[in-house]
């Protein structure tokens, strides 16, 4: 079942504009000649219907491209088989001619255009095919005529040009058309694709981290406070912390999800970095990881969308060594920099499990890296596991 691709090349009003302007500069020179072309009644009749259904098939094109273009090749086949018109015309022409040379005969080329754009497969080339066919009988009917001071070679030469390359360029623009619509639809859907895994990977990162800190000190804190109830509000407190930042970084995610351009929404925090590292290793350090980070060897803020994937990239690492390195292990972290690429480094001398079975949390971190040009290493290391990111300080996006 084929399917409408709805070019944007010609919309509706153009659609009726373009109507109106072939009946403006093609019906009454149609009208006058036919009414002056010395046939009989029903002829003239027959023509005077015909070249009006003509003119109305290219209104109806927009929303019925076969329906019309089916009804232009009748009315085709009509003025191929009419006889020849007389009149003042002919007179000046020197001989009868076909009713094929009115200009509203042109009106085909728009139900060309309209069926190969609007539509895809196979009616694109079913309307090049009859096309082409028609332009074989047209060729044929009008093969004798002559045109006053010019050569019969010259005109047959002239009629073969005109009506092989009209069709084909009608066919070819229409065919034109379909395909750059496909293609900013296509871009649009890759676009929409891209933002939804991008949006994936923000939720993952905030809900991993995040849970697997407050779950961590839920734990923690049903052992500790049997034994030293004085540490009660500070573990609450760093679990209800936790569940506010990543309450704050949801909202802003949902708020791109919506669109949304509210003015009276909520405002919430800029997307961390590089400056939010230490704090961020003072909380798994509080959820009872160790955790080996020189605050010195930390650059300066660089390119906004390659340090929130470093920063990305760290939580990522450390939330791992939280959910699956054995207890008492130790992560280290560390951020380097030279005039090119920033290298963000996390390891820990803990267990190997998750390198079982890497989840969405490691695929994500790869496309995030990928994202800005970089590039990522994750594996068992001689004593543990160890992340490597190597990223362009700059991003690859914004240098290109």
């Amino acid at each position: 079942m084929s399917t409408s691709l709805h070019p944007r090349g010609l919309p509706d009003i153009g659609q009726v504009l373009l109507f109106v302007a072939l009946v403006f500069m093609f019906a009454p020179i149609g009208w006058v000649q036919v009414h002056e072309g010395e046939l009989s009644a029903p002829w003239t009749a027959v023509l005077v219907v015909t070249l009006a259904v003509l003119h109305l098939s290219v209104l109806a094109a927009r929303w019925r491209p076969v329906s019309s273009y089916a009804v232009g090749c009748l009315c085709m086949l009509l003025l191929t088989v009419a006889p020849d018109l007389g009149g003042p015309t002919a007179v000046s022409a020197g001989m009868d001619y076909s009713p094929l040379l009115l200009p509203s005969s042109l009106c085909f080329l728009a139900l060309i255009y309209a069926l190969s754009a609007g539509k895809s497969d196979p009616w694109p080339q079913i309307a090049l095919a009859t096309g082409l066919m028609g332009a074989v009988l047209i060729t044929a009917r009008l093969w004798g005529f002559t045109v006053t001071g010019l050569a019969p070679w010259a005109w047959q030469l002239m009629q073969v040009t005109v009506v092989l390359t009209g069709t084909v360029a009608a066919w070819a623009l229409g065919r034109f058309v379909a395909v750059r619509t496909a293609w900013i639809s296509e871009l649009s859907a890759r676009g929409a694709a891209d933002e939804r895994r991008r949006i994936a990977r923000e939720m993952h990162d905030v809900v991993a981290h995040s849970l697997a800190v407050m779950v961590s000190h839920a734990e923690a804190g049903r052992l500790v406070v049997a034994r030293q109830p004085e540490r009660a509000p500070m573990i609450l407190e760093t679990i209800a912390g936790t569940g506010r930042e990543a309450l704050n970084e949801m909202r802003g995610l949902l708020g791109v999800l919506r669109g949304s351009s509210d003015e009276t929404a909520p405002a919430v925090d800029p997307q961390p970095g590089l400056p939010d590292l230490p704090a961020l290793v003072e909380r798994i350090r509080a959820a009872g990881q160790r955790v080996e980070f020189d605050d010195s060897a930390t650059p300066p803020p660089g390119s906004l969308a390659v340090g929130l994937t470093a920063y990305r990239v760290v939580q990522e690492a450390l939330t791992n060594v939280i959910r699956h390195a054995t207890p008492g292990s130790t992560a280290h972290v560390t951020v380097n920099c030279d005039d090119r690429n920033l290298v963000v480094v996390v390891s820990d001398n803990g267990t190997t499990a998750v390198a079982a079975a890497p989840g969405r949390g490691l695929v994500g971190m790869r496309e995030r890296v990928e994202a800005v040009g970089g590039e990522v290493d994750a594996g068992p290391a001689a004593q543990g596991w160890r992340v490597r990111a190597r990223l362009p300080r700059e991003g690859a996006r914004e240098r290109g």
